[in-house]
Parts: C-alpha cells; structure tokens; sequence
C-alpha cells in the first residue's frame, strides 16, 4: 500500500527532474514547449504514486493535464488535487505542504468511513 512517504519522496525526484524545465518553459512561454512539459510531467511516478494511493483509499481517479479529480463511490464527495498549477503563460509546482495536507484530507475521509462502519 502506498505511504505519504512514497509520495514526498517521489515528488522530491519529481521536483528535481522537472525544475529547470519548468524554469525554462515559463521564460519562453512557448505552448509546444508546455505540452511537452504536461505530458512528461503526467507520465512521472509522481503522478502514478499519487493515483494509487487514490485509489487504494477508495477514490475513483481522473486527470485534466495536471490536476487530478478524486471522487467516491457515492459521487457527493469531489476532491481537486492540483500537482502542478498551469495558467497561460506559466508552470508551477504545488509546494509539498500543500500536496500533503489534501493526501492526509483523503486518509482522514477513510478513517471517519472506517470508524462509521465498526460503531
């Protein structure tokens, strides 16, 4: 089963793979180079860790570029996950506080469940 721990760790490596390219595409503003960017970037073990912790917890998982959209089974409970925020001209990368504090938000919603059912 998939950690928070994995996860930081592979947005660490994720991080560090991506930061010049990110740099670099936000100076030249070129909307080849930010597709490329997008794809590379949804492929990473980054993104895939992210998704099967989603999905081990019981999130049904779907991707808009670089934002993930996290529903449950009953369809009322949405969560957006933005890893990487894209606006017209720019790329940035969530901060890992931010992305860590909606992981734990997905784990606390499955230990309520969880606690609900054993009551």
């Amino acid at each position: 089963m998939v950690r928070i721990e994995d996860i930081e760790k592979n947005f660490r490596k994720f991080r560090s793979e991506f930061w010049e390219d990110v740099v670099d595409t936000n100076l030249s503003k070129n909307e080849k180079d930010m597709e490329k960017l997008k794809t590379k970037m949804v492929e990473s073990d980054y993104f895939e860790t992210v998704k099967k912790f989603a999905e081990e917890r019981g999130w049904r998982v779907s991707s808009r570029d670089t934002r993930l959209t996290l529903q449950k089974d009953d369809k009322k409970t949405t969560v957006e996950l933005p890893l990487v925020e894209i606006d017209e001209d720019a790329v940035f990368i969530q901060p890992w506080s931010r992305v860590a504090e909606r992981l734990e938000t997905l784990e606390k919603q499955l230990s309520g469940e969880v606690k609900k059912k054993t009551d």
